[in-house]
């Protein structure tokens, strides 16, 4: 019987997918506390963690890469193309979901508030989505899809 606690072997068990899928949950996560926490306060202009954002973003999209290829022990087969595929579809699905109801505010109330609150609900559409991605690629290992 495995204890709740004995996270151990559990976490020797998953596959690489599965391990840079929660390093990805941990940074969107942070990436999304510290935008709630410190930038959406701040006004335009008098911070440049954007770009340390958007560079971390890049840097983490390449060392994947990397990794995939480079590693000899990492085998993607058909399943993992397919929770790949499945993640995609629920992230387009909640971006066209969110973009949708964006168009709708703007054409029923003629805009969106302001700039910065546009701007604000763009980045959390896409984090969202990006979270939402993230939690069914796992779910879809868990269950087996």
């Amino acid at each position: 019987m495995s204890n709740i606690f004995d996270m151990e072997p559990n976490m020797s068990r998953l596959s690489f997918q599965e391990k840079l899928l929660y390093i990805q949950l941990v940074f969107a996560l942070g990436v999304g506390v510290f935008y709630a926490h410190f930038l959406i306060h701040t006004p335009p202009g008098t911070h440049r963690v954007h770009a340390l954002i958007i560079v971390l973003a890049l840097l983490f999209a390449s060392l994947r890469g990397l990794l995939r290829r480079g590693s000899g022990n990492v085998v993607e087969d058909e399943r993992d193309r397919t929770i790949d595929a499945i993640g995609g579809s629920w992230s387009n699905f909640v971006l066209s979901i969110g973009i949708g109801s964006m168009l709708v505010m703007y054409w029923d109330h003629g805009g969106l508030r302001t700039p910065a609150h546009t701007v604000d609900l763009l980045f959390h559409l896409l984090l969202l989505s990006i979270l939402v991605r993230i939690i069914r690629q796992l779910v879809a290992y868990r269950t087996g899809m």
